[in-house]
């Protein structure tokens, strides 16, 4: 076995644990300069003889006893990796004192420090920075935590389950003991010590139980979690009404933290939360802010039970937990707002995130087969894929056969550890459906193509629909069986109106919705008694996760746009219209042609702004061009200069041709209800603010000071960044005075600071590189701080005009910044190196300037697991 090979952990590999854990009592005693862990655990051995191998990271051992005895040198070996105790009973009680340094543990796993708060992130594997223990998911016992601290400097003491005792010791300290019911994995441990605000609901279950509701933040804050907590209730209500599923504890309690790897983790009664998906008003938070807090806010509460109460057998079963809960939080987004307007706002996320990595170098199946650093397994591919394969299976039973397999679900399994397979069982088998083809969604990795032709026969009244399914050979995957694909359809008349469906193959699921079930390499499909040739709309509602190559007839989208009755494809046609005109563009400006917009183009981009059925958030939707990420997977070379220069084009092309129709839009909707949270509202301030945007490149002066009068005037916090926004893509002098102004108002305030840092990353200016470069030096960038890194270094590589860019090295300054950043923190680290994902569509010469950055940062020794393993797919897949 190679030295590369064997650093991958495997499937194939995985055992089921030797030994279980009764109980496990753990003590803190927190410190300003260490903290003492004392653990106490109750253990049965379930192969005798077997040593116990205890995980652990960065602990130093005080002492280890068993049943009482004092264990010497020569009882146990202590490696880089854990503690191996070799002679151990079939039952016994271990007792571990560890000594560890939260303060120095810039890593954010494990318990760390996040400014004056002690708090604990343990997924996936920070647990084995506490103490030493059988830090695996299916492991799971019942946990009994005494945390003691000063009482001035950490009044606050929690963790997980039901707060049992308080008490004051001498010397200025308290103690607080908690006693959790359930069983657990100890990556749901948590523990948070501080100083902290607080503010305090109830919650009544649908069987009467009272529910204490507290969220935490620092003192000052507390008010701006309001929004946090009404999303909290509306979840809990949600998940009874939908799924029957109640609380299982007295209490559920939330903590803002400001420094956090991630968004939010579900630990089980005591939830962690990145501050940025927290704290929110109108002052301070945008509306895209607050849905994303509610989504999140659910994502977590949901977790109770597709998480928590069943949890799952090993880390390759991760979109167990992560792809339900993220359909369950997208279902209730749904509800919560527009039905369309969400899942077409889902779908772009999946195709700007999930599907550059399926067709890119660390592509992977949603359950994985192998891995180097299991915290890489957080991806959009686990989460969002995850997410599009639990809907495929409730397009296919319905959501009543849906619902009925959630319930088996939880029958079989609450309590246990489980994999996928034991999911897919539950949903298909009592709805008594074949599910053995299904599951390759689980096992193949990339993304399908399915080829659409399409022939009508006048004589025998008859439409023929050919499918041709195929996937691109991924890592270790060169040739792939055919998927089952549910494929929701209708076909429509001259006048738009829907036809009825006669063909033997398709079906009505148990929603009312024409589902076809494509499971062969090619298959032809057969519709009979259409006196005139049908407009075929596929691939309705995004139900399954694939590209259709389809030579669709520029006539038929732009019908398909007015007449769909299904919203998603709407906005589909007009998306795949705006790719072809793309494409053109790009390629005239490679051949130094004119860039003339497309007259046809122009017209159906008026006819949407001026149609009143259209509701505002849909419209703002129909109205958005494709993304750089969406081109740049169209695309056989990523030409960010061609890509800018095309948007360019067609957004002046609208915003000349439109310029009135914009201007009313916009004074339609200024300053309508400034203050409110209602979705529509939403709605309202995002299409205008995408009018103000899109009048800028009108290049009149008054359209700029009509940004620069919202800047001033704005009553939210999205009218004054939309605004912001524009003016720092601006040559215009206002440019540097709103910058500082914004500076001076919001420095003092972590989550509304890092949009400062992001706006500057992402404007399109020419001096935008050297923007960026002055910032990472700015007194208010922490490069230990993971937002700072993701609004700033990760903003900018989101901006491809220049990132990618032959005018300097973009490359050597994010290989720097990833050299520096995983010195501290590998999981953040790691994050930065998906700017890579597209090297081998990058021109030649930037190819080769960034092939030759990955090499260099490589050959650093030190280098995490977490980077080595993306930054060597990106060099041989």
């Amino acid at each position: 076995m190679t030295t590369k090979q064997s650093e991958k952990i495997l499937l194939k590999d995985y055992r089921k644990p030797e030994f279980t854990v009764e109980s496990l009592s753990l003590e803190f005693d927190l410190h300003e300069d260490f903290c003492r862990v004392s653990a106490t655990s109750k253990i049965q051995s379930l192969h005798l003889g077997a040593p116990l191998f205890l995980d652990g990271n960065d602990l130093e051992l005080i002492s280890a006893m068993v049943n009482g005895r004092v264990l010497s040198p020569e009882d146990y070996e202590v490696t880089p990796a854990g503690l191996k105790i070799f002679d151990v009973l079939e039952k016994f009680e271990l007792q571990i004192e560890t000594k560890i340094y939260p303060q120095k543990n810039t890593s954010l796993e494990g318990l760390y420090k996040s400014s004056a708060i002690f708090c604990t992130q343990c997924e996936a594997q920070g647990f084995r920075k506490i103490t030493y223990f059988l830090d695996r998911p299916d492991v799971m016992t019942k946990y009994n935590v005494s945390i003691e601290a000063d009482k001035k400097k950490y009044p606050v003491l929690l963790s997980n389950g039901d707060r049992i005792h308080i008490e004051d010791l001498e010397n200025g300290r308290h103690k607080a003991l908690w006693r959790d019911p359930h069983k657990k994995p100890c990556y749901l441990f948590a523990l948070v010590a501080g100083d902290l605000g607080v503010i305090k609901d109830q919650f009544t279950t649908k069987s009467g139980q009272k529910v204490n509701l507290e969220i935490y933040a620092t003192h000052g804050k507390q008010d701006r979690c309001w929004h946090a907590m009404d999303s909290l209730k509306k979840s809990m209500k949600w998940d009874e009404d939908t799924f029957g599923l109640e609380y299982d504890l007295n209490d559920y309690m939330i903590v803002a933290i400001d420094d956090f790897n991630a968004g939010a983790m579900e630990n089980k009664g005591l939830n962690i939360f990145n501050s940025r998906l927290v704290l929110a008003d109108s002052q301070t938070a945008t509306d895209p802010d607050f849905q994303a807090i509610e989504s999140v806010v659910a994502h977590e509460y949901f977790h109770n039970w597709t998480g928590n109460r069943v949890t799952l057998c090993n880390w390759f079963q991760l979109s167990l937990k992560e792809g339900l809960t993220v359909f369950r939080d997208q279902e209730f987004s749904a509800d919560m707002t527009s039905r369309s307007v969400q899942r077409i706002s889902d779908v772009d996320s999946l195709r700007e995130r999930q599907f550059p990595e399926d067709g890119g170098p660390n592509s992977h199946p949603v359950r994985p087969e192998s891995c180097m650093a299991v915290d890489n397994f957080f991806t959009p591919t686990i989460y969002e894929k995850g997410a599009e394969v639990i809907r495929m299976m409730q397009t296919i039973v319905g959501r009543k056969g849906f619902r009925k397999g959630m319930d088996e679900y939880f029958k079989r399994h609450n309590g246990q550890a489980v994999t996928t397979d034991d999911f897919v069982a539950a949903i298909f088998e009592p709805n008594n459906i074949n599910f053995s083809q299904f599951k390759l969604w689980y096992s193949q990795s990339g993304t399908p193509q399915v080829i659409v032709s399409e022939k009508y026969d006048s004589q025998r009244q008859e439409f023929y629909l050919t499918l041709a399914q195929s996937c691109a050979p991924t890592a270790g995957q060169p040739e792939k069986s055919p998927f089952h694909i549910p494929l929701m359809l209708g076909l429509l008349n001259s006048q738009g109106q829907e036809l009825p469906i006669r063909c033997d193959k398709v079906t009505i699921n148990s929603d009312g919705k024409n589902l076809l079930e494509f499971k062969s390499e090619v298959e032809t499909f057969i519709f009979k008694d259409l006196t005139e040739r049908p407009t075929l709309s596929i691939l309705r509602e995004f139900s399954a996760p694939i590209n259709l190559k389809w030579d669709q007839r520029i006539e038929d989208l732009y019908f398909l746009i007015t007449n769909d009755s299904d919203e998603f494809n709407r906005r589909e046609a007009a998306q795949k219209i705006s790719l072809r005109l793309f494409a053109t563009l790009i390629k005239n400006y490679q051949s130094e042609k004119d860039l003339q917009v497309d007259n046809a183009y122009i017209k159906s981009i008026g006819q949407i702004l001026n149609d009143a059925k259209i509701a505002p958030d849909f419209k703002a939707q129909m109205l958005q061009l494709p993304t750089d990420i969406l081109l740049a997977q169209e695309q056989e070379v990523l030409d960010a200069k061609a890509f800018y220069e095309a948007r360019k084009a067609i957004r002046r092309a609208i915003a000349v041709t439109y310029k009135q129709n914009l201007l009313d839009i916009y004074n339609k909707y200024h300053n309508v209800e400034p203050l409110s949270r209602d979705a529509k509202v939403f709605g309202h301030r995002a299409l205008k603010n995408m009018a103000l945007g899109l009048l800028q490149e009108t290049l009149d002066p008054a359209m700029t000071e009509i940004a620069i009068q919202q800047y001033q005037t704005a009553k939210n916090m999205t009218d004054q960044l939309a605004a912001l926004e524009l003016l720092a893509d601006s040559e215009h002098l206002y440019r540097e005075i709103a910058l500082s102004d914004f500076y001076q108002k919001w420095h003092k305030d972590s989550v509304v600071l890092n949009k400062w840092f992001s706006t500057q990353a992402l404007s399109s200016r020419k001096d935008t590189f050297k923007i960026v470069q002055n910032l990472v030096k700015h007194p208010s960038f922490n490069i230990s701080n993971p937002n700072n890194v993701y609004s700033l270094i990760r903003g900018f590589t989101q901006n491809f005009t220049r990132f990618h860019s032959s005018d300097y090295n973009a490359y050597a300054f994010l290989a720097e910044m990833i050299l520096k950043v995983d010195a501290k923190n590998p999981q953040v680290a790691a994050r930065l190196c998906g700017a890579f994902n597209f090297v081998k569509k990058f021109p030649p010469i930037l190819k080769q300037m960034a092939l030759a950055e990955i090499k260099a940062v490589l050959t650093h020794e030190d280098l995490s697991k977490n980077s080595k393993e993306l930054l060597q797919s990106a060099l041989t897949n």
